[in-house]
């Protein structure tokens, strides 16, 4: 499975390589911080090849939300670094627990505030969205 800064192209090339699955990434973005992030990506990759392969997002994830969000536009799963590598710095393997409990409350939380109660559910027009 690739991992990097995808173009629709490149999404189109990887489903016709026959990849299980795509992970976009704008790992290191922090250093470059005009780089389009992998939500501004997510809209136009699923219209590239959403259905066709699997979606990871990977990158600017923080909070249930940021799940809840990327799901809804079409992520089949999303990936996070940060979250859990602070909780671990600060606090070892009972850190990691607590960040871990914490983001699934607010999966939780935000589940039901959006009237879901199973994933599949989210639909990109559940999300508001606003051009930069």
């Amino acid at each position: 499975m690739p991992k990097r800064d995808y173009e629709c192209a490149d999404a189109r090339r990887a489903v016709d390589l026959g990849a299980d699955a795509i992970m976009i990434s704008n790992h290191g973005g922090r250093q470059l911080d005009g780089g389009r992030s992998p939500f501004d990506q997510l809209e136009e990759i699923m219209q590239a090849v959403g259905g066709e392969i699997e979606i990871i997002l990977d990158g600017g994830i923080r909070r249930g939300t940021h799940v809840l969000k990327a799901m809804a536009l079409g992520a089949t799963a999303c990936s996070g670094g940060r979250m859990y590598l602070y909780a671990l710095a600060a606090a070892g393997q009972a850190g990691v627990e607590k960040a871990l409990s914490n983001l699934h409350g607010e999966i939780e939380r935000g589940m039901k505030l959006m009237g879901v109660t199973r994933l599949s559910q989210l639909k990109p027009e559940m999300i508001r969205r606003r051009q930069v």
